[in-house]
């Protein structure tokens, strides 16, 4: 990727969400959909994409500056808790954060892909 990434988010850093404040020196490009490759699971505080299934995650893409990317490594805990891959986005290659971590069973599952929706759609275990 250049010296301008692309990043694809699709949980608490997306508008609105309480680590939004961590994106406010980026530009954000708009939203965007994920490929329909991914279980949305909600651990509590947070979403964690699994990097296999069905389904596709609704989020935004914002271009960041290497500073923020690696500030958004450091929040995301990479490469510990998540890595981060390349999707094809509207706008672009774009890095996601994917758990990497052992998932709990408990974990319910968000059907719909959206976590900002998360509370107003049922949810699986």
């Amino acid at each position: 990727m250049t010296a301008t990434d692309l990043v694809f988010v699709y949980g608490t850093l997306r508008p609105g969400e309480r680590n939004a404040h961590w994106l406010a020196g980026a530009q954000h490009l708009g939203p965007s959909v994920s490929p329909a490759a991914y279980t949305l699971c909600d651990t509590g505080p947070y979403p964690a994409a699994l990097p296999y299934g069905h389904t596709a995650l609704v989020g935004d893409v914002y271009a960041v500056d290497a500073t923020t990317l690696a500030d958004l490594d450091t929040l995301e805990s990479y490469p510990v808790f998540y890595s981060r891959r390349v999707i094809e986005t509207d706008y672009g290659p774009a890095w996601i954060y994917v758990w990497a971590a052992m998932r709990k069973h408990d974990w319910p599952v968000i059907i719909e892909g959206d976590w900002v929706r998360r509370n107003t759609r049922p949810a699986i275990n």
